[in-house]
């Protein structure tokens, strides 16, 4: 019996989850994006949300270690964020996440199952790389 391929769906959530944990081993040592206090079990919180931005939702500049306080519960986070965002990644990488997402916004985006694959694959290798 031929196993049945996920769909696209399904492989946007296994990559979210990698690379969810990546971006947690990947600002392990920093402060929350939002509130600056260092504290247990950050979450990956986005500067454009996944839910309106979706092409954005595996972008590094557009994602960092966050506190489920600040990411889950505080409405104003993205004032602090965006600020603290801009003094990680410098203002030309800032300036094109925003040109990233206005051009979403402009002309969508739609996810190809061989993209997910291979994102999923790199972000394997990349915690796989950080947990040694």
């Amino acid at each position: 019996m031929a196993k049945k391929k996920k769909t696209v769906a399904k492989l946007k959530q296994d990559v979210q989850k990698i690379f969810n944990e990546y971006i947690r081993l990947r600002d392990i040592d920093k402060p929350c994006i939002s509130c600056g206090q260092f504290k247990d079990n950050m979450q990956a919180g986005h500067f454009f949300s996944v839910r309106m931005y979706d092409a954005l939702r595996f972008d590094e500049d557009n994602c960092a270690g966050e506190c489920s306080g600040c990411n889950c519960f505080n409405d104003s986070h993205l004032i602090p964020y965006r600020d603290n965002l801009l003094s990680r990644i410098g203002q030309q990488r800032f300036d094109e996440l925003y040109e990233r997402a206005a051009n979403y916004k402009k002309n969508g985006y739609k996810w190809s199952r061989s993209e997910l694959l291979e994102l999923k694959e790199y972000y394997q290798k990349k915690v796989k790389e950080l947990k040694n």
